[in-house]
């Protein structure tokens, strides 16, 4: 990576590309087990350079607009770069023979470790926060079931409670009325008493 090359993190590049970054990610494995190799950070964070953007667009045209697998996408976009890629490895190997004595260790400018500092911190930031919303979804999906069995269990005391007040209503007019039969055969004794 050249010092003053700009370095593009997942967000962006999925973004520029217009996919989501777990398609990002999975054709980015694709790309490695193909041979592919990207730039990466002390962490392992892809930092994207604008050769892979455009070897990640050429399989984005490939699969949108041919409708063909994910492996011959990527077979037709690095296709287009081998040619390119071997000109760059001889380069890079005829530059290495020239600096075989020169040891001095390859660091980043302070703006380009800036800058994966800042899009690593963006990734963790992003993935916090997913596994936030995601607790807080669980967390809301439990409350609401909670709230569910206490209304059921309500709706089922009250029935209960209505059930007792009309068992209890039943007794008493039952009640009522057997008193007032017994009423009626006193008075009818005492009348047969009476006049009988």
């Amino acid at each position: 990576m050249e010092q003053n090359e700009r370095a593009y993190w997942t967000k962006e590049v999925a973004e520029r590309l217009n996919i989501g970054e777990s398609t990002l990610r999975k054709w980015c494995l694709a790309l490695e087990e193909n041979g592919y190799q990207f730039t990466k950070g002390q962490r392992g964070v892809r930092a994207f350079l604008e050769r892979d953007i455009e070897v990640l667009a050429k399989m984005k045209t490939v699969l949108n607009e041919v409708g063909t697998t994910l492996d011959e996408a990527i077979k037709a976009a690095r296709g287009e770069r081998e040619n390119a890629q071997s000109q760059v490895v001889q380069s890079f190997s005829e530059t290495t023979k020239e600096q075989e004595n020169d040891r001095t260790p390859v660091a980043m400018s302070p703006e380009v470790l800036s800058e994966v500092l800042e899009n690593y911190k963006e990734d963790l930031l992003s993935v916090v926060r997913q596994e936030f919303q995601e607790t807080l979804r669980k967390q809301e999906e439990r409350t609401l079931e909670r709230e569910r069995r206490m209304e059921e269990r309500a709706r089922e005391r009250d029935e209960n409670v209505m059930k007792v007040l009309r068992e209890t209503l039943d007794t008493k007019k039952m009640l009522a009325a057997s008193l007032e039969e017994q009423k009626e055969e006193k008075k009818k004794s005492w009348w047969q008493k009476l006049f009988g």
